[in-house]
């Protein structure tokens, strides 16, 4: 394994464990000051190939954590997790949060553009978006 690979490995698990703990000593409020909008995001720019072997490298790492990791690790957890290391690393990928009130579900997903790149696109267009960073972002 390549030396990136193992520091993006770590860096993935840190994230994910950094998240569990903020979020369990703190709730939810802390995550959303401290993750997702503590500051204005850039606007949206067109992906280099780099970026998007970055982006799927990270989702497939963030996943294969999330699976083996020993506490709970949901959809919030792997979507907060990877936004927080894309957005970083200044990737225009955004965080969308949305619910369904019959049988209640709320779910969190990742897109860029639009276009859902964590999930099933069939599954997250019948929930109700409640959240999505988009809207933070600069024009």
């Amino acid at each position: 394994m390549c030396m990136s690979r193992v520091i993006n490995r770590f860096l993935v698990y840190k994230t994910v464990l950094s998240f569990n703990r903020n979020l369990k000593k703190y709730g939810f409020s802390y995550v959303n000051e401290e993750y997702l909008i503590k500051d204005t995001l850039p606007p949206l720019k067109d992906l280099t190939e780099t970026d998007l072997d970055y982006i799927k490298e990270i989702l497939k790492m963030v996943e294969d954590t999330c699976l083996l990791f020993f506490n709970e690790a949901r959809c919030l957890h792997r979507s907060v997790s990877a936004y927080h290391i894309f957005r970083k690393k200044q990737l225009p990928i955004d965080l969308v949060i949305g619910v369904s009130k019959k049988p209640f579900i709320s779910h969190a997903w990742l897109e860029f553009n639009g276009q859902v790149i964590n999930d099933a696109p069939e599954f997250v267009e019948k929930l109700s978006v409640q959240f999505n960073t988009f809207n933070l972002r600069r024009e």
